[in-house]
């Protein structure tokens, strides 16, 4: 069966040129970062994206599934990047600086800074385990690639914990841009760069293995397989 037509617009022009339900994500996910998810009604959502209200609830069940959707778009395609990153043939210190680079690079370019969305307390509940299979999916790539980059040198290193905080050095991004002042030109690879110092790899942030991470990075993009920013 078709489904029916969403009823007809407020404002007949799409502000994102995508459709209504692209015009719904963007326009909640403009309101969440601003205003909180809590204090965001479906009425202001319909409001900012032109629509009827009863439109919201034709693409989406509820304010959680839009929610869902915003942050599944900012960790899903990371979390296929790493765990294709995983499979192929490189030094494990060019991997993970890669992972590194390319995750931070995602956050960064998303417009809205939707991953200001990861501290929301509503995050914490049973709808949104999706998200953080997702979540903690790439932090076991993370934790891999720590592993084989140090290559056990260090029997005392936790490599489980260590791959989390090399993921929180990536996603620390969200709550720099949240501050006025801008970010440097070349903060993914900086951040990169400290993850293999953090590790103990510092010896590998060398501009050969950035060179090569990033030719690694093209050559998946090149294969339809590398990472994409988010919108």
């Amino acid at each position: 069966m078709t489904k029916p037509r969403g009823r007809p617009r407020r404002n007949p022009t799409s502000p994102t040129g995508l459709g209504a339900e692209q015009d719904i994500l963007h326009a909640a996910g403009e309101l969440f970062v601003q205003h909180g998810y809590s204090a965001t009604s479906t009425r202001a959502v319909a409001e900012r994206a032109g629509l009827q209200q009863a439109s919201v609830y034709h693409y989406f069940t509820s304010k959680e599934e839009i929610l869902l959707r915003l942050v599944l778009l900012t960790v899903r395609p990371s979390r296929r990047f790493a765990e294709l990153l995983a499979t192929v043939e490189a030094p494990p210190q060019v991997k993970l600086w890669a992972l590194c680079f390319a995750d931070t690079r995602l956050l960064i370019e998303d417009p809205q800074n939707l991953g200001a969305l990861y501290f929301s307390p509503e995050l914490r509940a049973p709808a949104f385990r999706e998200f953080h299979a997702d979540r903690d999916a790439l932090e076991t790539v993370y934790a891999q690639l720590v592993d084989e980059a140090t290559g056990q040198s260090d029997h005392h290193l936790d490599a489980s914990f260590t791959g989390a905080i090399v993921m929180g050095l990536a996603e620390n991004i969200i709550v720099l841009r949240q501050r006025t002042r801008p970010l440097p030109g070349d903060a993914a690879e900086r951040i990169a760069d400290d993850a293999l110092y953090l590790v103990g790899a510092g010896r590998h942030a060398t501009a050969q293995n950035r060179l090569q991470a990033l030719e690694l990075i093209q050559r998946l993009q090149a294969e339809g397989s590398g990472p994409v920013p988010v919108g």
